[in-house]
């Protein structure tokens, strides 16, 4: 028997939290732009009922999908694609966020979630935080959406809950038996079949999740002109989301230990590195909010790397999904033919942001004092740097599949590879970075602490450096580290 309701009611719930999402959009909107307090309550309150509407449903979506993976219904082509009888409970959560659309209503769920806290622990922020909260929803549901306009031959979306016979028409067995449905499943990847992978992808995109909530103040701030007020309720969440996607990396990297091929914890490989960039982007972005928190510095700077941290997070899901990376990676999805709307979601807020910041850029407040070499914020503006310069050189050239299909969009012909040996090509160059991320560490302790003054010159870092060029003198000799 072919349990068709499930899916169905699945499905309607997919469409109904993708409806939701985008009228909660537009009731936060037009409560921003109320010209009375009546009016912007009603509108608030018409937006905050949605948008708990739109949570319920995704956790209606959620449930659906895990009944169909838990109770091995294979007439579905995500359970067919993705379980097997033989996996035990552990492993079929791993098969939810195998595939892309489990993965995307992952990242929807924790960001619905995010979106009711906030509601709730910040309402003089409600309204701006949540227009742009709601806009990325929309977007994210578009994507398991499953919609085709007939007219214009358009796919919207791509639904976890397409029975195999819709997903494969084309198989000669539907001829025969039309009602057939397998006796078995794929099976999750032998590679996936690991406890890492139950715990690392909720972490991952949890910190995915979070790196919204920053922007979403800076956004806020600058539509609402509140140019220096957003630091302070996007600093705990920016610290927050830093903590929890650098677990979720570092979770990510013991997996490759354990189960590939690696030879160590970190490979280069183009995903990882596109789930590292944001984060390096992030800690700067912290730095500088911490700066300008304490002294009134660095605030231009906070607004670009905020920016940058969440449109590399998308730039990632790009990179990740689009099957750009296919050739590249182990670990990348296949395209489902969602490029073209995972473009059209990066570059609306990509150019959004960056429009507003230059509308606002002359009116922002300019340093308060002239930052010198003495002062912690200096060190901190250069550490910030350095960690911007690292993610420029990860990002750069692990786009390389990218300039290629540029250039056949283009008709050009570009033979441009990655490298044969990644991690002599990236090491070359990181660990020097990494090197001068641990000697401005070790500086700032003294900054931050008081110890190195102008009257003091740098003579507090003498011994310092003194007893750590003899330590490493005797490692090198004694243990042959070369």
């Amino acid at each position: 028997m072919i349990h068709e309701n499930i899916g169905t009611t699945g499905h309607l719930m997919v469409i109904a939290s993708f409806v939701t999402a985008a009228l909660a959009t537009f009731s936060y909107f037009k409560a921003t732009q109320a010209s009375d307090e009546l009016s912007e309550n009603d509108w608030k309150k018409t937006a905050r009922t949605l948008f708990i509407i739109h949570l319920f449903l995704v956790i209606g979506v959620a449930s659906s999908l895990f009944v169909i993976i838990y109770n091995h219904y294979f007439e579905y082509h995500y359970a067919f694609t993705h379980s097997s009888l033989a996996l035990p409970t552990m492993f079929m959560i791993s098969c939810y966020w195998e595939g892309q659309e489990g993965s995307f209503l992952l990242w929807i769920f924790w960001q619905a979630i995010l979106g009711v806290i906030l509601m709730i622990k910040n309402p003089k922020w409600e309204s701006p935080v949540m227009t742009v909260f709601a806009l990325v929803q929309t977007f994210l549901t578009s994507m398991i959406l499953g919609v085709i306009i007939p007219w214009i031959d358009l796919k919207i979306g791509s639904s976890p809950f397409l029975l195999l016979r819709e997903a494969q028409p084309d198989l000669p067995v539907w001829s025969l038996q039309p009602n057939f449905i397998p006796k078995d499943g794929r099976g999750l990847n032998p590679l996936l079949q690991n406890y890492w992978m139950v715990i690392h992808p909720p972490t991952l995109f949890l910190g995915f999740a979070l790196t919204l909530v920053p922007f979403a103040y800076l956004i806020a701030g600058l539509w609402k002109n509140k140019l220096t007020e957003w630091i302070k309720p996007a600093l705990p969440w920016a610290a927050f989301s830093g903590a929890i996607l650098g677990i979720g990396i570092t979770m990510g990297a013991y997996w490759a230990y354990e189960t590939l091929n690696f030879g160590g914890y970190w490979n280069w490989d183009p995903v990882e590195n596109a789930s590292f960039v944001p984060w390096l982007v992030l800690i700067g972005a912290i730095h500088t909010m911490i700066a300008y928190r304490n002294s009134s510095a660095a605030l231009k700077t906070s607004i670009i790397l905020v920016i940058a941290t969440f449109i590399l997070v998308l730039y990632s899901t790009f990179l990740n999904r689009s099957g750009v990376l296919g050739n590249a990676s182990v670990h990348s999805f296949t395209d489902l033919g969602l490029s073209g709307q995972l473009l059209i979601y990066m570059f609306t807020f990509l150019l959004g942001a960056i429009i507003l910041a230059a509308y606002r850029w002359k009116n922002l407040p300019k340093d308060e004092k002239e930052i010198g070499i003495y002062h912690k914020e200096f060190w901190i503006f250069v550490g910030a740097s350095v960690l911007a310069l690292s993610a420029f050189q990860l990002i750069f050239t692990t786009s390389i599949p990218v300039y290629n299909k540029i250039a056949e969009a283009f008709g050009m012909v570009s033979n441009m590879a990655l490298p044969a040996d990644q991690v002599a090509h990236y090491s070359k160059i990181q660990i020097w970075i990494f090197i001068a991320v641990a000697v401005l560490s070790g500086i700032g302790q003294y900054v931050w602490w008081g110890k190195l003054k102008q009257s003091t010159s740098f003579k507090p870092l003498y011994s310092s450096l003194l007893s750590s060029v003899l330590l490493t003198v005797i490692v090198i000799n004694f243990e042959k580290v070369y």
